[in-house]
């Protein structure tokens, strides 16, 4: 008897203390939603979870900025109550400045150019040795679909004299200096508050893909848009630092399989959804305008003449040896 209820209490504790061991369901928020055929961080997301799910992990999703806005999730992202946050560019600068260098416009045109970039580069290595400091880690990038170019309420753009005195929003002070450089005339607006300026005229249009202002439900607001093939919008997959080193190596590589999945079905996805995006805006009354023959170029020698004015000349130079 006493045999057979030590034994069951040495099977009761082995089972118990699996289950305390049991990794946790894991934590992700974004401002997105949860559509998959419009939101680019949700395919990352849900393909993410799949993969997590084959080793018996759960994974909560917090959409639509329910647990803040970017600054609000980054801060909580450092404090490792969520454990994977996927935030804009901007909110990764306050964690690494040397990361500005890989938005800069015309840097790449698409999203396999800008992967190459990455991944032959120790790009990563430098984000990382900085955003550490703020309990930051870096594992990669989703991309939101097509590449950048410009939407206003105005006029048609073909050149890039047309945009001369433009009101354009811009995302940050880095965004100021170049499109000062094209002509215009920028201001920075968050992109909260960006309908309510279209609506007002503070601002008359912005940079952004197609894929963008579908998901935010900002066709109605825009008449025009110029294809600039400024470069692919990266949205960045950041892990609380503190949340990833607790893991065990064994739950370390079943999330870093789960964001290679994830990231892997994210750009399948861009690839296929750029021409869906591109329809969705003319079949709501955005008129496609390219631009005349050589003004790319002039777009193109006017951003790279402020690039040093944004990161220091010897990032430019050491990320130039990437780019085609």
């Amino acid at each position: 008897m006493k045999k057979t209820l030590l034994a069951a209490s040495v099977s009761l504790a082995a089972l118990t203390g699996t289950a305390a061991m049991a990794m946790d369901d894991v934590v992700i928020a974004f401002a997105g939603t949860e559509d998959l055929q419009n939101d680019a961080e949700y395919v990352f997301i849900n393909a993410f979870a799949e993969s997590m799910a084959e080793h018996g992990v759960g994974v909560t999703v917090h959409p639509s900025n329910t647990m803040g806005k970017e600054s609000d999730r980054f801060d909580q992202t450092s404090q490792g109550l969520i454990a994977v946050n996927i935030g804009n560019g901007g909110s990764l600068m306050k964690a690494s400045k040397w990361a500005s260098t890989l938005f800069l416009p015309f840097l790449t045109s698409d999203e396999a150019s800008f992967d190459v970039m990455v991944e032959e580069s120790d790009a990563l290595d430098r984000i990382n040795e900085e955003a550490s400091r703020l309990g930051i880690k870096v594992a990669g990038f989703a991309m939101r679909g097509g590449s950048l170019g410009l939407f206003n309420t105005e006029k048609p753009v073909t050149k890039m004299a047309d945009l001369d005195d433009m009101r354009l929003r811009a995302q940050n002070g880095d965004q100021v200096t170049y499109m000062s450089a094209w002509g215009a005339k920028p201001t920075v607006v968050s992109w909260a508050e960006t309908p309510n300026a279209l609506q007002t005229g503070v601002a008359v249009g912005h940079f952004n893909p197609p894929s963008t202002v579908v998901a935010a439900g900002q066709v109605e607001l825009l008449d025009y848009f110029t294809p600039l093939k400024a470069g692919p919008v990266p949205k960045v997959i950041m892990l609380s630092d503190d949340w990833y080193s607790f893991l065990t190596e064994e739950e370390q590589a079943w999330v870093d399989e789960a964001i290679a999945e994830g990231i892997a079905v994210n750009r399948e996805w861009a690839l296929e959804q750029e021409p869906y995006f591109e329809q969705v805006i003319q079949d709501g009354g955005i008129e496609i305008t390219p631009l005349e023959e050589g003004e790319r170029d002039k777009f193109v020698d006017a951003s790279r003449s402020v690039w040093n004015q944004i990161v220091p000349q010897e990032d430019v130079d050491y990320i130039s040896q990437f780019i085609d």
